[in-house]
């Protein structure tokens, strides 16, 4: 899977943004790829901010990324 083309601050959390966002997909019942895609948008955002809790976007965010990107 590609990743997102963000500009970069902060790495931290950015793994652990990762992993949280794939298993709310995966148990929402998303199929992988679209799971592996909200946790690739969930982490590129991460990156965007600084540090690792202030980092994680909410749910919202990171379904309006992706809906922005698609348009």
């Amino acid at each position: 899977m590609p990743a997102y083309d963000v500009k970069v601050k902060d790495t931290t959390g950015a793994g652990d943004t990762f992993n949280g966002a794939l298993a709310t997909a995966l148990a929402s019942n998303e199929a992988i790829d679209q799971a592996i895609n909200f946790a690739n948008a969930a982490a590129a955002l991460s990156v965007e901010k600084f540090g690792a809790q202030s980092g994680m976007p909410s749910k919202q965010e990171v379904d309006a990324f992706i809906s922005h990107l698609k348009h």
